[in-house]
């Protein structure tokens, strides 16, 4: 006679199916949101450089540039951790900073994203 087998997982530590699928999502979309929130800093950035091109008044360009603004932190285009002055500041500042929080942003959220997922979808 065979010994018997036990098909119950309750002495495991081994998290179950559904939770590594919570973190596996959870994981994606903190990706997604803070690549989203990186991309608007560069559109930001792109549409200060070329503010003498399109319309300021538009009401998608003023929403990208407003909340670049409000998500740039300590890479704020007016008040950043670099400053240009004289000609070409605006541009320069804001190229800069909100490219640099961008980059942030893409690291912060590949490491969180990282730190969530599971260990087998990593």
């Amino acid at each position: 006679m065979s010994p018997r087998v036990r098909t119950d997982d309750k002495g495991s530590k081994r998290p179950s199916a559904s939770t590594d699928a919570v973190r596996a999502q959870a994981a994606r979309i903190v990706k997604i949101v803070f690549t989203v929130l990186a991309t608007i800093l560069a559109l930001g950035a792109i549409l200060v450089v070329l503010r003498s091109n399109i319309n300021e008044n538009n009401s998608i360009v003023k929403l990208i540039t407003d909340i670049a603004e409000a998500v740039s932190g300590p890479f704020s285009r007016t008040n950043g951790i670099f400053d240009f002055s004289g000609k070409n500041s605006i541009p320069k500042n804001a190229l800069l900073n909100w490219g640099l929080a961008a980059i942030v942003y893409l690291v912060l959220g590949r490491v969180i994203s990282n730190l969530l997922a599971p260990k087998t979808t990593r």
